[in-house]
């Protein structure tokens, strides 16, 4: 059986990654708002349905998938972010799928860059069209602004950025912190000032200030090992996105 959470927070590892982005988001908006809604299956499996983005995470047993795929379309999700296993067992097929790396070694703040924290979300926003690749989609505007004020306004969300002058020239986003871990959602340096660092020294400074929890980042397959490696991260699991409805 699953079952809609009406109070209280969800029950998930606060460690993990998948955990951590459903903690985030129950602690943003509550569990009473009809566009984020979360759910427990039976043998554990939690789901967190966020206007049409789904985060899911199995528990110590597989989940029920099919009772899972009932509720997914009842819901009109367009698609759900798992770990890579789970994904293979859903039955649906994967759009997209990457490797999660773990912080182990943080990286130093490099002297000599202009750091801000929580740079405005237009200007984050501005900067990612600049990176967008088919492997780095990037959001529609309203709702990426709607959603980051709201969770750095409530302290689930943490950016920094290096300006140049009065340009934002790189940032890195978590969009999902807890008291425990933070997952990196994105990195971005605008094409003029890339291969100076920028990358490097925004994540870094996210890292002095999560210091203490458990950093995650969910690589797209293919894409930037070589800089995550650079930084101190590690393999510690896969994930994948699957399609609902397809």
């Amino acid at each position: 059986m699953i079952h809609r959470i009406e109070s209280g927070a969800p029950d998930v590892p606060p460690g993990s990654p998948f955990g951590c982005k459903i903690l985030a988001a129950a602690n943003a908006y509550g569990v009473s708002e009809p566009f984020a809604q979360f759910w427990r299956q039976d043998g554990g499996a939690a789901l967190a349905a966020v206007d049409g983005e789904g985060v899911l995470l199995e528990g110590a047993a597989p989940a029920d998938w099919e009772e899972l795929r009932r509720l997914l379309g009842a819901l009109g999700l367009r698609r759900i972010c798992c770990p890579a296993e789970a994904a293979e067992r859903s039955g649906l097929p994967v759009s997209r799928r990457g490797e999660i790396m773990a912080l182990q070694m943080p990286p130093l703040v490099p002297d000599g860059v202009r750091l801000v924290e929580n740079p405005g979300p237009r200007e984050i926003h501005a900067l990612l069209q600049q990176a967008e690749s088919s492997s780095f989609p990037v959001p529609e505007f309203e709702p990426f602004y709607l959603d980051l004020s709201h969770r750095t306004r409530h302290g689930v969300a943490l950016s920094y950025g290096v300006s140049a002058g009065k340009i934002l020239a790189a940032c890195a986003v978590c969009s999902a912190v807890t008291a425990e871990a933070a997952v990196v959602s994105a990195v971005a340096c605008a094409p003029g000032f890339r291969r100076r660092g920028y990358g490097g020294a925004s994540v870094a400074a996210l890292a002095r200030r999560l210091d203490g929890r458990k950093i995650f980042v969910f690589r797209a397959e293919g894409e930037n090992q070589e800089f995550y490696r650079s930084l101190g991260f590690r393999r510690c699991g896969g994930w994948a996105e699957i399609a609902v409805g397809t």
